[in-house]
């Protein structure tokens, strides 16, 4: 019993030696690295993380990860371990050296250089009526690092994106009763999301969106809602700050059995890290609202492109050439029609997906003048077999392949 006792001393006396050690550390010196995030206050007027009551302050919510570029590291995640609620957060993880840049969502692909961090803004942005968790599409970045290495690191951040809060009014029209599925907002000649990079070396640096940036942006819901006649529906989304005062914008309703689409000016330039409430009363704005009936997608008897009654261009097996060009995340779907002398390609579908899901799609077009190419947002309305048919809801143009 006493030899246990000696035991059980000696190793509680190395237990408190070694925090009294791990106290005289410097924060440098230890194995891992604890940090402070604080996020903008409520005079900024920035967009949030989780929205708080006033929905103007920015907090903290559990299990965020920031990732943060140091003297002597890249990349490494940081995760939040408490200040949860708040907008005061603090950050435990690996050691990365003298803290000089950070972002927030954490993201395994940025990449090793703070100057030219990879980022990626979802076009597709999916929200819960009943909650305000819109963390992985609020990016934000440092705007400065303070503190020390004896009292530890301070980083405080700012917004690089612009929140658009919709406040949606169907009173008086068809699309009150129905569910709603998406709401999308475009600005047909600027990049609105997608892939872009920023040099966190500059202070007032801004998002750089790739050449195939997307420029519409759609909020879709877990649990779609319904649209009620006299109550609105709060539609959030986060976008680029490309808009600028006098842009055409459109922004499209869809329900269960409608297409609204409401063409617009912006009436002001917007900017980062700002939150900008538009207020959709579709009968208000009648004289800029066209609502359709959905049109049925699905019954066709060839393989091709269709735009409601009309067909764009069709393809036969064996007679007319087809191929697929597969890359590790997605495939182009190619059509060459030998008598109507036309080439499209459908490009970036994903391997394998699901019917109902939605993802854009590349259209180019060579001697196909009537089919638009760009980026086209669809969603899968059928799979059976290796046959898929995509439908594009805003231009009402199916488009049925093989996968």
């Amino acid at each position: 019993m006493k030899k246990i006792i000696i035991i059980t001393c000696a190793i509680l006396l190395a237990v408190g030696c070694k925090q009294e050690e791990e106290r005289r550390l410097s924060v440098l010196q230890k194995e891992n690295m604890e940090i402070k995030g604080i996020l903008p206050s409520t005079e900024d007027i920035a967009t949030r993380t989780t929205l708080d009551t006033d929905g103007l302050l920015t907090l903290w919510e559990e299990g965020d990860a920031i990732g943060v570029y140091g003297s002597g590291s890249s990349n490494i995640s940081l995760t939040l371990t408490s200040g949860a609620g708040t907008p005061f957060g603090i950050f435990k993880g690996a050691q990365t050296g003298v803290p000089v840049a950070a972002y927030y969502p954490y993201s395994e692909s940025a990449g090793d250089s703070y100057n030219d961090i990879r980022g990626f803004l979802d076009s597709i942005q999916v929200q819960n009526e009943n909650a305000n968790q819109i963390a992985s599409y609020d990016w934000k970045v440092s705007s400065h690092i303070t503190g020390n290495d004896q009292d530890g690191y301070r980083i405080h951040f700012r917004e690089i994106m612009v929140m658009l809060d919709f406040t949606l009014d169907v009173s008086g029209t068809i699309l009150a009763g129905e569910s709603i599925q998406s709401v999308s907002f475009c600005n047909p000649d600027k990049k609105m999301a997608g892939h872009f990079s920023i040099d966190m070396s500059s202070p007032a640096a801004l998002p750089q969106f790739d050449q195939h940036a997307a420029c519409r942006i759609t909020a879709g819901w877990e649990d779609p809602p319904l649209l009620e006649g006299g109550r609105t529906l709060n539609v959030r989304m986060f976008a680029n700050a490309a808009i600028t005062s006098g842009d055409p914008l459109r922004i499209i309703v869809e329900t269960a059995n409608h297409i609204s689409t409401t063409n617009i000016q912006s009436a002001k330039t917007v900017e980062a890290g700002h939150r900008y409430h538009i207020p959709l009363s579709l009968s208000e704005l009648s004289d800029q609202t066209t609502i359709k009936e959905k049109a049925d997608p699905g019954n066709y008897d060839t393989f091709g492109i269709y735009r409601m009654e009309d067909t764009l261009i069709t393809y036969r097996q064996f007679t007319d050439q087809w191929s697929i060009l597969t890359y590790p995340a997605h495939y182009d779907f190619r059509i060459q029609n030998y008598v109507q002398k036309k080439v499209v390609t459908i490009g970036s579908i994903p391997l394998d997906p699901d019917p109902g899901s939605e993802f854009t799609v590349e259209i180019s077009v060579f001697g196909a003048d009537n089919i638009p190419a760009g980026s086209k947002n669809v969603s899968v309305i059928r799979k059976e077999g290796n046959m898929l048919l995509l439908y594009d809801q805003e231009n009402q143009t199916s488009y049925l392949v093989y996968n």
